[in-house]
């Protein structure tokens, strides 16, 4: 599975190729997951009803990586065990990295500080 990361989604809400013919194919095949900090970022940056609307359509119908009581604690260790403090990555990112790498995903992703920190396999590249 793939999980896109908000960087991603932004790009395909606004229809911007290639993302937005890429993304259209993964979702048809049903390659697609979700993760609650992306979906909570996009949320919070939506301006109208009806790009609520859409966002939250997208997170009721996706599959979605577990995000249960305790993983923003075993994030925080993860992240700072692995430097991303001093690396720029912060906590968002963070909580989305560790369950993308903990469940064998792959991270779609435009954000450069996470590239650096996501190893080639647990990238996915267009």
């Amino acid at each position: 599975m793939i999980v896109p990361d908000t960087s991603i989604w932004i790009e395909f809400l606004k229809q911007n190729d290639p993302i937005k013919t890429h993304m259209t194919s993964l979702l048809e095949d049903r390659e697609i997951a979700a993760i609650e900090p992306v979906f909570a970022e996009l949320l919070y940056g939506v301006r109208t009803p009806r790009d609520k609307d859409i966002v939250f359509s997208y997170w009721q119908i996706l599959p979605k990586l577990d995000f249960k009581n305790g993983t923003l604690i075993e994030v925080s260790q993860f992240a700072n065990n692995n430097n991303y403090h001093n690396l720029g990555v912060g906590l968002i990112d963070a909580s989305i990295i560790y369950p993308v790498l903990a469940n064998k995903y792959q991270l779609w992703t435009l954000d450069k500080k996470i590239l650096k920190v996501v190893g080639k396999e647990s990238r996915y590249e267009v």
